[in-house]
């Protein structure tokens, strides 16, 4: 029964709408027809004044107006029927006024009506968080404003909201309950030393309520020197932080060979050199997964970091890496040369030493995801030139840069 609900609710409010708006046009092209025919069109080119009825005047050319409208409640009820829009139905049921004939009015007024019935939820973001999940939130926040919740750009599910004084919150899936709980340590730890990430306020399993950061991610800044001073410069000062006692997440990446590669002999080499530079580093405080979209910005400076999950101590080297692979792919290598230029300057390690075993290493850690995987990731953020086959393409040249260095 349900299943046979769901199409009356989804077309009927739109095909009523439809068979209003043809009914119109046909009713007064009909109409337009019986005049003039019974007129034999005198004095083409002028206005007429007819007699509908006895007494009734009307000039043919009013008959425009209610044609027109017509036209337009026709394409709504198209629209009804294609795109369920509560807006629309609201629109429909204003016009309907305009046709000026009952039956016309009652079929585009109905179903405006019944559109507004069935999709008064669509006032309402789509909110897919577990009813505990809200109950919990409506506890901890007093009073989430449901129409305040917003999806962020994110891989896991992360919303958006406010509570009914105005206070904004975040609330976060994670993988587990596990990853949750690692991830409060993380941001305790970065709260503890000052960095701007988000201040857990409760956890209940795997969800994780926090405060929202000010800024969003920005990846097309117009001025690359100032944009670049300000990610080098609070990946510095986290990396100048105390060091937890919670390890990176980061799982070391191995040489790979993707099977997408256009020169497997180019691969083969920079494995090798790889395994025969390997470097060792000291540990710091590390973000673990620093790259662009975790980088919020407002007036053009940093306002915050998200994605802590795998933070903790680690080489500096590892969040150098990630973000000059993740430049170099969304911007190219000026932009990525320029960043590892601006950390060295900045960073308080003057003993802070890289080689192309960090940028291969990184390499291979984004190469956990698939091409087409890296380029949808970034296309959230307004990054559309960046196809799957560009994807390789860069990652392939960048290795090559590597390997040419010998």
């Amino acid at each position: 029964m349900a299943s046979a609900a769901r199409p009356i609710r989804n077309y009927l409010p739109g095909l009523l709408v439809l068979a209003g708006g043809l009914y119109t046009v046909y009713y007064y092209y009909m109409y337009w027809l019986r005049v003039y025919g019974a007129l034999c069109i005198p004095g083409y080119g002028d206005p007429i004044k007819v007699e509908v009825t006895r007494g009734i005047w009307i000039r043919l050319d009013a008959i425009l107006f209610p044609t027109v409208f017509g036209v337009i409640l026709t394409l709504l009820g198209v629209m009804l029927i294609w795109k369920k829009k509560f807006g629309v139905a609201v629109v429909a049921l204003v016009l309907s006024a305009t046709v000026i004939n009952w039956p016309a009015f009652i079929l585009i007024a109905s179903g405006a009506l019944l559109g507004l019935l069935f999709w008064r939820k669509t006032l309402l973001p789509v909110i897919d968080l577990p009813d505990t999940t809200m109950e919990w939130l409506n506890e901890e926040t007093g009073a989430p404003v449901r129409k305040s919740f917003r999806r962020l750009p994110a891989e896991r599910p992360v919303y958006s909201f406010r509570n009914g004084d105005g206070v904004n919150f975040a609330v976060k899936e994670s993988s587990s309950a596990q990853a949750a709980e690692r991830e409060l340590k993380a941001l305790t730890a970065a709260a503890d030393r000052e960095i701007p990430a988000p201040v857990v306020k409760a956890i209940d399993g795997r969800f994780l309520l926090m405060s929202q950061l000010d800024g969003f991610p920005f990846l097309q800044p117009l001025d690359f020197e100032a944009w670049i001073d300000e990610i080098a410069g609070i990946l510095s000062n986290t990396h100048s932080a105390r060091i937890p006692e919670i390890p990176a997440c980061r799982r070391v990446a191995e040489p790979v060979i993707p099977g997408w590669a256009f020169d497997r002999a180019n691969w083969e080499q920079a494995a090798r050199i790889f395994r025969e530079e390997a470097a060792d580093a000291t540990s710091v405080f590390i973000h673990g997964d620093f790259e662009p979209a975790n980088v919020l910005f407002r007036d053009g400076r940093v306002t915050g970091v998200t994605g802590w999950t795998q933070a903790g101590s680690g080489p500096a080297q590892l969040d150098v890496g990630r973000m000059r692979v993740a430049l170099e792919l969304i911007h190219g290598g000026n932009v990525a040369d320029r960043f590892l230029g601006t950390y060295k300057k900045l960073s308080k390690n003057r003993g802070f030493e890289y080689s192309r075993y960090w940028d291969l290493l990184a390499v291979y850690g984004w190469l956990e995801q698939d091409p087409g995987d890296i380029a949808s990731h970034w296309r959230r953020f307004g990054i559309t030139t960046l196809s799957e086959d560009e994807v390789m393409r860069r990652l392939e040249r960048f290795v090559k840069s590597m390997t040419d260095k010998e």
